[in-house]
């Protein structure tokens, strides 16, 4: 195979001096076996007198110098003419089926085997010996692919020299930035067809969840990151434990949908229809009255955009909300619709915070604009909205009250503490 001129290393014995680059005139295994030979051999005549973890990070390397190894030798194999004879079409076919790769690391594998045997011969010696793993080798190629020919030997130079210090993900960023460098128009119209890819659905799935899937623009996902960043403060541990038990999946979830709270309450100035945009709950009193466990049969509540919600689910929403009055005749016909009659006003808001100052969970250090005022008797259940039956919960704890059972204890100080269900 064709190298650079530079100097050639053990691993390179798969290069024959006179014959065309790409064209083996021999089986792989020729030399495969000799090379596997001479690189464990290598590893266990040093690795004996390391340390554990110095053990670890060699025998990491063999595993690197043995994948390119195998890449190499599955180039020639595959150049050979010798892969037809196994009734596949494509190197990556082969791997994908004759050696249980899944398709798309098959097909990934089956460039950089190419690659770093052909055009990039400097990550293919690193990667031969061990120095750099193939997934390195896979972001050189791409990069170089976005690098004007002319500098593509320099650019290989630069990654191969990182790639042995940073993981792939972080050579990943010092290829995005030799594009830049490299060829500035290129790097721009890379950055208009990202921008054109970008997308957002939000479709309802059959089970009442809300499916969201798309691809961000980098400035608009940075955006994204940094607001959830933000919104996922971490709650002060107590006694050294984590109260919180949401796994971060959960936590970025509870996060996007407190921010788009915030906004619909706070910062939103638009109009639909003559009202500001809001979150709209109908829901039979029956339902938003009944308590958990009662085993009454009510109607679900019905919740814009998504449909049917339980009891427990509409209470929640409903906690610190505007409640209109709609008196119905039979199914359909309107004969009364009263005044908002539990909505937490700012004053009483205000009193709440200046009492409570944080989510009253243990070990919750949700601040306020992050919390929720709720009733600790229920509006439905006859309680007032009042500083005495009011309390501050984060959006995470307000739920634990609603949909788990969780309860808010009041001792003869007026001290208030959310506690787990019994």
């Amino acid at each position: 195979m064709g190298h650079d001129g530079g100097e050639v290393e053990a691993a390179d014995a798969w290069a024959v001096p006179g014959v065309r680059s790409g064209v083996s005139p021999f089986p792989p295994t020729a030399h495969l076996v000799h090379e596997v030979r001479a690189v464990v051999a290598q590893f266990a005549a040093g690795a004996e007198e390391l340390s554990s973890e110095q053990q670890l990070v060699a025998m990491r390397k063999l595993i690197d110098g043995m994948e390119g190894l195998w890449l190499a030798a599955a180039a020639d194999f595959s150049e050979s003419g010798e892969i037809a004879e196994t009734g596949h079409r494509s190197l990556a076919s082969w791997m994908r089926h004759r050696c249980g790769i899944a398709p798309a690391e098959a097909s990934s594998r089956s460039r950089v085997a190419f690659a770093v045997t052909e055009a990039q011969p400097a990550s293919g010696r690193k990667l031969r010996t061990g120095q750099i793993s193939w997934r390195h080798a896979q972001v050189v190629d791409q990069t170089l692919q976005q690098v004007p020919v002319a500098r593509r030997r320099e650019a290989e130079q630069t990654l191969v020299a990182h790639a042995q210090t940073l993981d792939p993900g972080q050579l990943r960023r010092v290829g995005e930035r030799l594009i830049h460098c490299f060829d500035r128009d290129h790097a721009d119209e890379q950055a208009i067809r990202r921008l054109e890819r970008r997308g957002l659905s939000v479709a309802e799935t059959y089970d009442g969840m809300v499916s969201v899937n798309g691809l961000l623009d980098p400035t608009t996902g940075a955006t994204l990151l940094t607001a959830l960043n933000a919104q996922m403060r971490p709650e002060a541990p107590v006694d050294g434990a984590r109260r919180d038990i949401r796994t971060p999946a959960q936590c970025r979830a509870d996060a996007l949908g407190e921010i788009c709270s915030e906004w619909l309450s706070s910062v939103n100035t638009a109009t639909v229809g003559g009202v500001r945009p809001h979150l709209s709950v109908i829901v039979d009193h029956a339902t938003l009255a009944a308590q958990r466990g009662d085993g009454a049969a009510v109607e679900p509540a019905q919740l814009g955009w998504v449909g049917p919600v339980t009891a427990s689910e509409a209470q929640l929403i409903g906690c610190d909300s505007t409640v209109s009055r709609i008196v119905m005749e039979g199914e359909s016909q309107v004969i009364d619709v009263g005044r908002a009659t539990r909505t937490i006003p700012p004053a009483l808001r205000r009193a709440v915070v200046a009492r409570d100052r944080t989510c009253v969970a243990p070990g919750c250090s949700r601040l306020p604009e992050h919390c929720d005022v709720h009733h600790v008797i229920f509006w439905e259940h006859g309680g007032e909205t009042s500083l005495e039956n009011t309390v501050l919960l984060c959006r995470h704890h307000h739920r634990m009250v609603h949909l788990r059972d969780w309860r808010v204890d009041v001792d003869i100080s007026g001290r208030r503490t959310l506690q787990p269900p019994n």
